[in-house]
């Protein structure tokens, strides 16, 4: 059994993965801005939380204390991403250093190499920040979550509809495959200093995953297909963002959509 520490513990990913390091017996801490409370939806019994924060380094080194390995699904939007995934994944990661803390796994995206988006252009200098440390590092690179997806197509809810950018296939994946994927890692799966990709079961077409989304909640919008712009749209278009080599037998859209 490891002390873990979860940094971004309380996000969707975060929560998953803290919830997996506690099920396998392993004390675990989660360091994030705001600590909810113990009957909030982002609370997992069994945990440890303290506040922190990547940026300023308030309560960084409380939170390494002791640790053994800790696994980054910190998030931040914006222009607070660049801070997040620069500036504060060196403050994390010298303060995890000097506190003797031996491993580290960053939850990554995949298909950023090359992309003009700011957003996978931040995380791929949390990359290279990642592996540029003194600490044994593993990252993992993921396709879309199936909720990720599905906010996609909700976007257009203020009009009326169900977006689904044209000419672009998804390849989502449930968040608690991922998430066992990153405790694997932090228990020594794969060799030091390697990215690791992987993706949902299938890749398939947004509008086809809209209208199962449709189905689903009984929703009567229609689905209006739109041209994602920029460098975001470019990169999904290119199909930069899909790993069919890598798909892993995990729950697939349509079965996460039967368990909601």
């Amino acid at each position: 059994m490891s002390r873990v520490l979860v940094v971004g513990g309380t996000g969707l990913a975060g929560r998953a993965v803290t919830a997996e390091a506690v099920s396998r017996g392993h004390q675990v801490v989660v360091a994030a801005r705001r600590i909810p409370d113990d009957d909030a939806p982002g609370y997992v019994e069994g945990a440890a939380y303290v506040t922190a924060d990547l940026v300023t380094g308030a309560g960084l080194e409380e939170a390494v204390d002791g640790v053994d390995v800790l696994i980054d699904a910190s998030n931040a939007d914006g222009r607070r991403a660049s801070h997040v995934f620069a500036h504060g994944s060196r403050n994390l990661l010298h303060t995890a250093a000097r506190y003797g803390v031996g491993r580290a796994v960053l939850l990554s995206i995949a298909g950023i190499d090359g992309s003009r988006y700011p957003y996978y252009r931040s995380k791929l200098l949390q990359e290279a920040t990642y592996l540029d440390s003194p600490l044994e590092v593993r990252i993992v690179r993921a396709t879309q979550f199936h909720d990720f997806v599905t906010s996609v197509f909700e976007r257009g809810r203020r009009v009326g509809m169900l977006t689904a950018p044209s000419g672009t296939r998804f390849q989502p994946i449930d968040v608690t495959d991922v998430a066992r994927v990153l405790l694997d890692a932090a228990e020594g799966a794969g060799e030091p200093g390697s990215i690791r990709t992987i993706g949902g079961p299938r890749v398939e077409s947004a509008r086809s995953l809209a209208r199962q989304w449709k189905d689903a909640s009984g929703t009567r919008r229609p689905i209006l297909s739109v041209r994602l712009t920029g460098p975001l749209g470019s990169t999904w278009r290119a199909g930069h963002h899909l790993a069919p080599e890598h798909a892993v037998d995990g729950t697939g859209y349509a079965a996460w959509l039967r368990a909601l």
